[in-house]
């Protein structure tokens, strides 16, 4: 019998590696892995991990990916960062409707059902759009990514401080990407269990003074919280290159966390466990992995 084929669209960026990891080191015997990325000659990465045959695939172009798709079983749309991708997500989807994928696993977004917000706008017309094609879905919501963290890192090695906008006291959901990416590995190994069904996945809920705290302990140093504007946040942001609406969304992000929003602090945090069996990572346990990097 032929094994199921998983794809993953949108493969070279955090989460699609964390999945292919995570598919080849716990199913690689069971199914055949195919990631799919824009360039093939920035994919060295990718194609370094066991077992994944990698082929070029982008986002969005229906004509390509209808004959990329044929015999796919079940496929993961990584959404792209970029200010189009509920198009561009919603056409791959497409795509996989018309060579008949029996499954998609889709990024979205804890704000998709603040239409008001810049990325609850966008993961609710993707989450809209997909749910009405015909096909079993699955859509993964991600809050805050712990890995941001390292955007900090200049401030807590120069001066023991973390900058941020938000009231220190209000805690919020975050999740570490090895855990997006173990859930997306089971439900795209064994999709019919997830059919039609939307996850949070969280790894941890703390506050900033937490997350100082957290700081505090695995560097051996006091580290501080230091409050600065919106506005502030805003101008560092698009100092470090990030784009003005992706700056935009996060400020919306951090108004939220500072309102006690149930989008930034949702008491929905069992999925991952009942997803995989284990426990998630908790932000002790990412930094002691990753301590070295802020010293």
């Amino acid at each position: 019998m032929a094994k199921p084929v998983i794809f993953v669209i949108g493969a070279s960026g955090n989460i699609g590696m964390a999945t292919l990891q995570a598919l080849s080191a716990k199913y690689g015997d069971k199914v055949e892995i195919r990631a799919g990325v824009r360039d093939l000659d920035k994919a060295e990465k990718v194609k370094a991990i066991p077992g994944v045959n990698v082929v070029k695939a982008a986002q969005g172009d229906k004509t390509q990916l209808v004959t990329t798709f044929a015999g796919v079983t079940s496929l993961f749309i990584v959404v792209p960062s970029t200010e189009n991708r509920a198009e561009l997500s919603i056409k791959t989807a497409e795509a996989a409707k018309e060579a008949q994928v029996k499954h998609l696993l889709v990024v979205s977004g804890v704000t998709a059902e603040l239409t008001d917000t810049v990325f609850g706008k966008q993961f609710a017309e993707i989450e809209d759009k997909i749910s009405k094609l015909g096909v079993p879905y699955t859509f993964l919501r991600l809050p805050f990514f712990v890995e941001n963290y390292f955007a900090l890192k200049e401030t807590i090695q120069k001066m023991s401080t973390i900058i941020l906008p938000v009231d220190p006291t209000k805690p919020y959901v975050t999740v570490v990407v090895a855990d997006a990416g173990k859930a997306a590995a089971v439900i795209l190994a064994d999709p019919s269990k997830h059919a039609n069904k939307t996850y949070i996945i969280i790894s941890d809920c703390h506050s900033h003074n937490d997350m100082a705290k957290a700081f505090s302990d695995a560097l051996g140093k006091e580290v501080t919280m230091t409050k600065n504007t919106y506005d502030e946040a805003k101008k560092f942001m698009l100092g470090i290159g990030f784009q003005e609406w992706q700056v935009d969304g996060i400020v919306e992000l951090y108004k939220l966390v500072d309102r006690g929003s149930s989008a930034t602090n949702t008491d929905n945090v069992s999925d991952f466990k009942n997803i995989t069996g284990e426990e998630p990572t908790s932000l002790k346990s990412w930094l002691d992995t990753v301590a070295v990097a802020f010293k």
